[in-house]
């Protein structure tokens, strides 16, 4: 047996491919991007699962106009089993709300991470594609589910402190022995000019600083559907699937896509 085959048996014995979307700053729309790919993912036929790692502060199920009845919260301590607190949303999508506002989940020892990653590896049979949206910053509550992935997308504007603090992130789990593949997303661009200067400047740094070879994933413009769509709380593609954004997350996906081992079944509607 090749390597190559050697590797995809692995994959399909493990389940999921397990994607981390994290971004270093807060507010340069990681979880609208992460709710967006899980409802691409969906709709093409894939079993899709959004874990809202963002611990205190979750908010992936306001922008897909949830109100679940149970959260991660309840999860680890004891009030609720895993399958209580999955619910489906848009697309079908499958999530596993965080707390929002919720100080103790905020400042989660390592016992409950570890409890959180736990689920997250026991849900990889029963899905083809899980979403970790974690928090922004660089803790432990960031970082650990970071390690855990098979893939991390990095979301950054153009603005300076999104591009350090993405380099941050970068940086932190680099240096902490991650070695599986990095994909740089470049948000709300005016011209895609503009998002491969951010990414050219990531990049450089990457590999001058940390010898490490940051990929290229895409970008999303700046598009008055996304406000909008935040506004009736969906997930844009939802929304306004004709959208420029729409189209544009959609190449995001099939780029994804090829990373995923497992065929998707039948699909929802046309892929975009």
């Amino acid at each position: 047996m090749t390597d190559s085959a050697r590797n995809n048996s692995n994959d399909a014995q493990k389940g999921a491919t397990v994607f981390a979307v994290t971004s270093g700053k807060g507010g340069v729309g990681k979880t609208s991007l992460s709710d967006n790919l899980a409802c691409e993912f969906s709709r093409r036929g894939y079993r899709t699962m959004l874990v809202d790692a963002d611990l205190g502060l979750a908010n992936a199920h306001i922008l897909a106009g949830m109100k679940p009845g149970k959260t991660l919260s309840d999860y680890v301590d004891g009030r609720a089993t895993l399958s209580e607190v999955i619910e489906e949303g848009p697309a079908r999508v499958r999530f596993l709300t965080g707390g929002s506002g919720v100080k103790d989940m905020a400042n989660l020892e390592a016992d409950g991470r570890n409890k959180i990653l736990a689920a997250i590896e026991e849900l990889r049979p029963h899905c083809d594609v899980i979403l970790v949206d974690t928090g922004a910053g660089v803790s432990k509550g960031v970082t650990d589910f970071v390690m855990m992935a098979d893939h991390t997308v990095v979301v950054t504007t153009s603005n300076f402190a999104a591009i350090a603090d993405a380099y941050g992130i970068v940086k932190v789990v680099v240096q902490d022995g991650y070695r599986n593949p990095i994909h740089c997303v470049v948000n709300r661009v005016r011209s895609p000019e503009e998002a491969e200067q951010v990414f050219m400047k990531l990049k450089g740094c990457t590999e001058r600083f940390l010898n490490f070879d940051l990929n290229w994933l895409g970008l999303l413009p700046e598009d008055t559907s996304v406000e909008g769509a935040v506004v009736r709380r969906l997930p844009f593609s939802e929304a306004f699937p004709s959208s420029v954004a729409s189209r544009y997350l959609a190449k995001l996906v099939t780029s994804l896509a090829r990373y995923v081992s497992a065929s998707p079944k039948v699909t929802q509607g046309p892929a975009r």
